[in-house]
């Protein structure tokens, strides 16, 4: 007969956690912060109100472990890619590594796949609060270091560049976004028919080509 292998508490711990967020990662990114209960969490994960209480003290507490799993990766790994474009600087290299490991998200499930990008591009309508915090903790940091590298590329006002940067991103988002809401394809819009999930590394191009050329183009705002 067959050894009986029990597990430690630890793997059991983390057995639960994980199931709690994988659920939770689901529903946030289905129905937002706010459409969430945490005994629809429970339900789901088909374990008590009290383990949630225990491994994320209530909801904003889950929603950040949620995001955290998921997006310090990221930051991580555009932090390693713009120091690895350190070694061969330019624009478009360090737009690359920005842009680069969002777009891979949609590819990858272990990075959070369509779901996660999802979670991140409900981002804007969550609670302020919340918002804030994730900009803080995962989003700020990276901002900072790849707006130090691109300043040299970019003759414009430190104004005039965050805007540049938040319309970069704002084009990711909303392009990566046709893959998680599809919408109604209309004539103005044949090239998601044409390149979308199709040709991925087509559409990885035109998004780092059009980055580089809203960064590169003068404007100026918040002139004294």
């Amino acid at each position: 007969m067959p050894a009986v292998v029990r597990k430690s508490q630890a793997d059991r711990s983390a057995e639960t956690s994980g199931k709690i967020l994988r659920v939770a990662h689901q529903l946030f990114a289905e129905k937002g912060f706010n459409g969430v209960t945490m005994r629809a969490v429970a339900s789901g994960a088909d374990v008590n109100l009290a383990s949630i209480v225990y491994y994320f003290k209530n909801k904003e507490g889950l929603y950040l472990a949620v995001i955290q799993h998921y997006a310090e990766p990221l930051m991580n790994e555009r932090m390693r890619l713009l120091q690895q474009a350190d070694t061969a600087p330019s624009l478009k290299a360090y737009v690359r590594a920005f842009i680069e490991p969002t777009f891979r998200i949609i590819l990858d499930e272990s990075l959070g796949g369509p779901e996660h990008l999802r979670l991140l591009w409900r981002l804007p309508q969550e609670p302020i609060n919340l918002l804030k915090k994730v900009h803080s903790r995962f989003h700020e940091p990276v901002v900072h270091e790849m707006l130090g590298r691109i300043r040299p590329y970019c003759d414009v006002n430190d104004v005039a560049l965050s805007w540049k940067l938040h319309v970069m991103m704002s084009i990711l988002y909303t392009t990566l976004g046709r893959c998680v809401d599809p919408i109604e394809l209309d004539s103005g819009e044949r090239w998601i028919a044409d390149s979308w999930m199709k040709d991925n590394e087509q559409v990885l191009s035109m998004l780092i080509d059009t980055a580089v050329l809203v960064l590169s183009q003068p404007i100026n705002l918040g002139e004294e």
